[in-house]
């Protein structure tokens, strides 16, 4: 057995948040009693409270969770400054919480620690780790890569990067009754878990590819050896500016798009450099991608639909994890409900689903292939079960 539920508030005082979750999770489980919980939630509340709140009503709860630029769910759709939380249990699959400190200093030392105390709480061996790191003080990508140097080759990493409502000034993320910030929190699924995924942006290529030929970490200086603005207004005009609508695509050995990259600078560097919001390094053959809005919200079903399709027939999801980019909901505007609203069209309204909008987003290109990538711009899919 494996199940699920989902609470949602949009209340705007902190107690009448967590009173409003409280109620939600208890209506719904009856005398289940959740092993794990998930919380997504707006910068602006009371962390502290919160999580410190959700221990006492499940002491000792594989908690985690993160803030971000805007929360959806099962029961109330898409919503700005709210707070999300979806809890977790099962009786044959364990689910246990690890955190990593100061992963600006040392990477590889916080990915470690976590996974370290996420695994020492259970003797099953782990099938998938979902993580809600820091994005504004470590590079995400190497993050992805350090998770899975900890644990075995077969198991995915899936999640997003913490947002703060688009001020990028300081994200949180928690776990258990802690609150931080420069952390990577983690929740491993031990034991016989079942699980499909997929991702899709929408975005597509054009223009010929082109060779970083400088770059340090996720400021590119030169692409074919040219400054990199050249790239752009190349292929999209004298006056074009990298924004949003225009990310870069990392291909791979194949020449098809690995994963995309946003910039993260309101303003043009001098030199003609552009800072990305993941890592793009030398070597890298990238190309342009263009999307409309339509294109995107194609890629929400491409990916959902994906999903879906791949989890075992005849088995029924116990829940569905979605995550997507606060480029998205930008480029969405008013129509940015509209991917919840074609996740539930696909799975079905009784799945409970929940999820979040953060600044990068993590996952493999399906459930065949475990190699997790760092994405921008990208849409989610998880579903879960037993």
């Amino acid at each position: 057995m494996f199940f699920a539920v989902v609470a949602h508030s949009e209340d705007i005082d902190t107690k009448g948040v967590f009173d409003e979750l409280l109620e939600q999770c208890r209506a719904d489980l009856g005398d289940r009693v959740p092993q794990a919980g998930i919380l997504f939630c707006s910068i602006d509340l009371e962390h502290d409270r919160l999580v410190q709140g959700i221990d006492g009503a499940w002491p000792g709860i594989a908690l985690i969770g993160c803030t971000t630029d805007g929360e959806f769910s099962s029961r109330l759709g898409f919503r700005d400054d709210s707070a999300a939380l979806i809890l977790l249990g099962s009786d044959s699959v364990a689910i246990t919480a690890g955190l990593g400190h100061d992963v600006s200093k040392d990477i590889a030392a916080a990915c470690s620690q976590a996974v370290a105390m996420a695994r020492a709480k259970t003797t099953k061996s782990p099938a998938l780790c979902i993580t809600l790191p820091e994005s504004l003080t470590a590079s995400a990508q190497q993050i992805v890569e350090s998770l899975r140097q900890n644990l075995d080759s077969n198991v995915p990493v899936l999640g997003a990067t913490a947002g703060d409502a688009m001020k990028l000034t300081g994200t949180r993320q928690f776990c258990g009754r802690e609150v931080c910030s420069d952390s990577v929190p983690v929740l491993l699924f031990s034991g016989p878990l079942i699980y499909s995924v997929a991702v899709a942006s929408g975005w597509k290529p054009m223009g010929e590819p082109g060779l970083v030929t400088r770059s340090d970490v996720t400021l590119v200086h030169e692409i074919d050896g040219c400054p990199a603005i050249d790239f752009y207004r190349q292929r999209l005009g004298a006056q074009a500016f990298p924004g949003p609508e225009n990310p870069l695509a990392i291909l791979d050995e194949r020449g098809v798009v690995a994963c995309l990259r946003a910039t993260v600078d309101p303003q043009l560097r001098e030199s003609g450099a552009i800072n990305y919001l993941g890592d793009v390094r030398e070597g890298a053959m990238v190309q342009i991608t263009v999307a409309d809005r339509g294109a995107i919200l194609e890629a929400a079903r491409e990916s959902i639909g994906k999903a879906f399709a791949e989890y075992p027939h005849g088995k029924t999801p116990a829940a569905a994890l979605i995550f997507s980019c606060a480029a998205r909901k930008l480029l969405l505007g008013t129509h940015t409900g509209e991917e919840i609203g074609i996740v539930q069209s696909v799975i079905g309204s009784q799945v409970p689903v929940c999820g979040f909008y953060g600044y990068g987003e993590i996952g493999p290109i399906d459930t065949k292939d475990p190699a997790s990538k760092f994405h921008n711009e990208t849409f989610v899919s998880l579903i879960l079960g037993t």
